[in-house]
């Protein structure tokens, strides 16, 4: 029976953490293993710089698969936009092309197992989820299996000189640059650093759902874009996220001085 292993990367640190990690410690695995970006066409220009730099430092190219139908396209049909309650971007344009990816290799060899590794952390352990439907397709989570946690992932990565991509300098998540996870603050963080595609986004939430009968559709649900950046509401919006951020911190001291209190 094939086997066959895949490594799905994301362009975030997670995925990329496991790569080095396969290699280091199933390398027998990795000499195999294709590296495969399910690629959705809107991902922010550090993503994919990111994705060069993972292929020079592994010296292994990777499989970078488009989606059959564009955002665009999936837009003039669809005429709204993702959202919370209907998120059509992830199975349309990621998983659909993974899952005809892995049917091609499946017509290869009708008998052939594959096996998908996928970086979902030992703290994040109730994400994974069984194949369930498929017999010959295997989902594999090393870091579960492992138990290899979030600081063990940074510590992969500088370790192995490659660090974690540049987007986290302004951006807490991977992924399209209009992503209606996104903060209000990640939005003003697009805003500073890619304006471009900050009213890029803006143009796909005034101009094609304007017909949209059911009121506006937009990428987040407190602001429409283009009052998001109204200084009144950037100063609004930074003021909020510093004191998130301090009382973050505050938090954190509080509890390492009730750890180290409570161990006397």
């Amino acid at each position: 029976m094939k086997e066959y292993h895949i490594l799905a990367l994301s362009g975030g640190k997670d995925s990329a953490a496991l790569a080095f990690y396969i290699k280091d410690n199933m390398s027998e695995i990795f000499d195999r293993m294709e590296l495969v970006f399910c690629d959705t066409e809107q991902e922010i220009p550090e993503t994919y710089d990111y994705l060069n730099k993972i292929e020079v430092f592994l010296d292994k190219k990777i499989t970078r698969l488009k989606p059959q139908k564009s955002f665009n396209h999936l837009m003039e049909t669809l005429n709204f936009l993702p959202s919370y309650k209907n998120r059509w971007c992830t199975p349309l344009l990621k998983t659909k092309s993974m899952n005809e990816y892995i049917k091609k290799l499946r017509n290869k060899d009708d008998s052939s197992i594959i096996y998908l590794y996928i970086g979902i952390r030992a703290d994040e352990f109730f994400r994974t989820k069984s194949a369930g439907k498929n017999s010959l397709l295997k989902e594999v989570f090393p870091f579960v299996d492992n138990n290899i946690y979030k600081n063990d992932v940074f510590n992969i990565l500088n370790n192995k000189g490659i660090g974690i991509p540049d987007y986290y300098k302004w951006r807490k998540r991977s992924g399209c640059y209009f992503c209606f996870y996104q903060s209000c603050f990640d939005w003003i963080q697009l805003y500073e650093n890619h304006p471009d595609l900050y009213y890029k986004a803006m143009e796909y939430e005034y101009n094609d759902c304007a017909k949209i009968k059911n009121g506006r559709m937009g990428f987040n649900m407190k602001f429409a874009l283009k009052d998001l950046i109204k200084p009144e509401n950037i100063r609004l919006i930074k003021e909020k996220e510093r004191k998130k951020t301090v009382n973050n911190k505050n938090f954190v001291l509080f509890t390492k001085y009730l750890k180290k209190e409570l161990s006397l």
